[in-house]
């Protein structure tokens, strides 16, 4: 019985510990390449600001190009900005991603929003940030 409360009493302290947290991992990135649910090895992201619920990363041949962002509860107009590492080829220097609307923002990998022309390869990590 003792066993049983201690094992009751640090579930309700990470319970705690987790819903205080303003930072959630997401649930792994779901592309269009050819083995999901990701681009190979581990794929990790870091959300500040906004719940993720769900990730789709568009690739051709393991270089990203597009990822759209799907959010828990998160109002529209939210600005998003998204980052990872990897390598940028010719055409893409940053990510630019709309506002969030509907709960979902897209991203591009691009110079400008709305102007997609390059590819981010080497991608095993993304930091999202709401604001």
């Amino acid at each position: 019985m003792r066993n049983m409360m201690q094992l009751l009493g640090g579930i309700a302290v990470a319970g705690v510990v987790a819903a205080g947290s303003t930072a959630f991992t997401g649930y792994g990135a779901y592309s269009s390449i050819a083995t999901p649910p990701h681009l190979g090895g581990t794929l990790t992201q870091t959300v500040t600001g906004a719940e993720l619920t769900a990730m789709n990363v568009t690739a051709t041949a393991g270089a990203v190009s597009a990822v759209q962002l799907t959010f828990a509860d998160t109002p529209d107009a939210k600005t998003v900005s998204i980052t990872s590492d990897g390598t940028f080829s010719t055409g893409g220097i940053a990510y630019y991603c709309s506002n969030v609307s509907s709960l979902v923002s897209n991203c591009i990998v691009g110079t400008a929003l709305g102007a997609p022309s390059g590819t981010k390869s080497d991608v095993s990590s993304f930091s999202i940030t709401v604001s």
